[in-house]
């Protein structure tokens, strides 16, 4: 099903707000918001005066706009004497903040031979009339070739008003630079970003729909530079509060390739009111990454080859990632909870089958005074050496993968349990995805993990390392997974994901649990 979109012409400035909350019952897709025409005839070639009011409206957007609608302000409207953006072609409504009838007509008339099957909504009942309160009416510069950088992950409110204000400034080309692979991991949840090509495909898209008469040139950047290491083009740097020394950095480097020095426009970041003590308190890529924390990062599909009921979660993540205690969380919510690995400790016993191959393939010396197999002097032996580990997995995995089978059987069958999470740090390497229905996991920052170790497990430094080493990564996790959780922050914040994705899952079975 297509998502609604509508254009906004708005007039009273300083009610913004109000009506942006007004819209939220038409459940828009995309709202674009042009200016009166007849701010465009008042303030000339200006665009620039509309800066300040721009981070009214982009401000306004995210408490007011919740359900996630794509807020888009036009800039050509200010530019051209067009009164549409460029796209999209078909709009479903066409919103006034004032009333549209008797002189007012001309303007609505030219919208609707533009767009004969929109539909007209009046969101105000105060007559047409400027508000230029909210303009900067000493700003008034523009330049020629602008130039910004930035991560721009799944563009935002403070995305949009960096692009935007850039946009405003620029009268012939605009350069964006994206940073590429090599420079996102030091970002919170980075292993969560989009691929640079998506986002500078964003970019571009977003760029394009607000005003398409500026040159673009939105290009992946693998260092802190970019093109404004080379480039004698340009004229005017955008940063923000935070990256405001990047612009002086910029600038030093260019005097040292004897290229021009840029002006330097700073923006003040958003301020994000709804944010949460683990949070930051602006509006940032990285609270959006959260957001996705425990929610479905992937459209859910059916799997024909498994029993409907019960629904298996296969629960998959690295040593001191927290998964045992969210398959705790889970439990407590309704779900049954197997745990792989201490089914592999199981088949460690006397008698077990494996417990004969384990001693014949590794020998007497991982052994206790008591026959039985001390794990740690096993684990020792194998994760020093990538064969042994593979051949130990081979004894392994096909055991716990039936005798999970039967404890899910059990669960189900004996004590009513609809879900059924299987816990387990091998799961896809081991290909027990197969036999789930999806696959949810618990990452965690390689630094944080290593920390755990060493003061949970009592381990060296160098020990921590190498067992992380042997592990799937983080992003090869994410890749694999339906949903993700990370446990870095307080044990609230990891409760309140663990009943996020617990909800969704209620909702999507239908389930009483």
């Amino acid at each position: 099903m297509t998502s609604k979109c509508g254009l906004l012409t708005a007039v009273h400035l300083a009610n913004i707000n109000n009506t942006l909350a007004a819209t939220r019952k038409y459940a828009l897709g995309t709202l674009y918001v042009q200016v009166h025409p007849q701010y465009r005839d008042s303030i000339g070639s200006r665009p620039t005066v509309f800066g300040s009011w721009l981070t009214k409206l982009y401000q306004s957007s995210p408490s007011t706009l919740e359900s996630g609608m794509d807020l888009r302000f036009i800039v050509s409207s200010l530019k051209t004497n067009e009164k549409v953006p460029l796209k999209p072609l078909m709009l479903d409504f066409l919103f006034f903040d004032y009333p549209t009838a008797g002189a007012h007509d001309a303007e609505l008339g030219s919208l609707l031979k533009l767009h004969p099957g929109a539909e007209v909504v009046e969101l105000g009942d105060k007559a047409l009339g400027l508000d230029s309160s909210l303009l900067d009416q000493t700003s008034g510069e523009l330049f020629n070739n602008v130039v910004l950088g930035g991560t721009f992950d799944r563009l935002h409110a403070g995305h949009k008003v960096l692009l935007t204000q850039a946009v405003l400034l620029a009268k012939q080309r605009l350069v964006v630079g994206v940073t590429d692979e090599t420079m996102i991991q030091s970002k919170k949840l980075w292993e969560l970003i989009l691929p640079v090509e998506q986002r500078i495909a964003e970019v571009r898209d977003f760029l394009e729909s607000i005003d398409h008469t500026l040159q673009y040139e939105v290009v992946p950047i693998s260092d802190p530079f970019g093109p404004t290491a080379t480039d004698p083009n340009m004229d005017l740097i955008v940063v923000s509060t935070e990256t405001a020394r990047g612009g002086a950095k910029v600038n030093e480097l260019r005097g040292k390739n004897g290229l021009n020095q840029l002006a330097v426009h700073t923006i003040d970041l958003l301020d994000d009111e709804s944010t949460v003590d683990d949070k930051e308190d602006k509006i940032s890529s990285s609270n959006q990454r959260m957001d996705l924390l425990g929610t479905r990062l992937k459209p859910k599909k059916a799997k024909s080859d498994l029993a409907q009921s019960p629904y298996i979660i296969g629960l998959v993540g690295g040593i001191a990632s927290g998964k045992s205690k969210m398959s705790e969380r889970f439990g407590k919510l309704g779900a049954g909870v197997i745990d792989c690995d201490k089914i592999a400790h199981q088949l460690y016993e006397p008698g077990e089958d494996c417990y004969q191959t384990v001693i014949n393939n590794f020998g007497l010396s991982i052994l206790n005074e008591d026959k039985t197999i001390n794990r740690k002097a096993l684990g020792a032996v194998v994760f020093s050496n990538p064969d042994k580990l593979d051949l130990l997995n081979t004894i392994l995995w096909d055991a716990i993968l039936e005798r999970a089978k039967l404890r899910i059987k059990d669960l189900h069958e004996k004590e009513g349990k609809q879900v059924i999470v299987m816990e387990a740090a091998v799961l896809l390497k081991a290909g027990w995805q197969n036999a789930c229905h999806e696959v949810w996991s618990c990452i965690i920052p390689k630094e944080e993990a290593i920390k755990r170790l060493v003061e949970r497990n009592g381990l060296s430094q160098e020990e921590a390392e190498k067992r992380i080493q042997t592990q799937a990564s983080n992003s090869e996790l994410v890749r694999s997974s339906d949903v993700v959780f990370c446990t870095a922050w307080s044990y609230e914040y990891s409760q309140q994901q663990a009943e996020k994705a617990w909800r969704m899952l209620e909702k999507e079975l239908r389930l009483k649990l």
